[in-house]
């Protein structure tokens, strides 16, 4: 992967990407999973909840679906 400003290069599996860095957000997680971006979004919802104030809600629950038949879910409690 280069970063030089203008455009992001992501070479993989002998393929070649060049895409403009606003389309872009790397995400802190092992891969781009329904179960890792599940975690993902079920962490940060939490804790924006609780740094909010938000002590009226006790358990949170995120999906992410792949496609039909195919995703993750998350529970979380707060």
């Amino acid at each position: 992967m280069k970063k030089d400003g203008v455009s992001i290069e992501i070479i993989e599996s002998k393929k070649r990407y060049v895409l403009p860095p606003e389309d872009i957000v790397f995400l802190p997680t092992k891969s781009v999973s329904a179960e890792d971006l599940c975690k993902y979004f079920t962490t940060e919802m939490a804790k924006g909840l609780k740094s909010n104030g938000a002590d009226n809600i006790k358990k949170l629950h995120v999906r992410v679906d792949e496609g039909v038949g195919q995703g993750a879910g998350c529970e979380y409690g707060l």
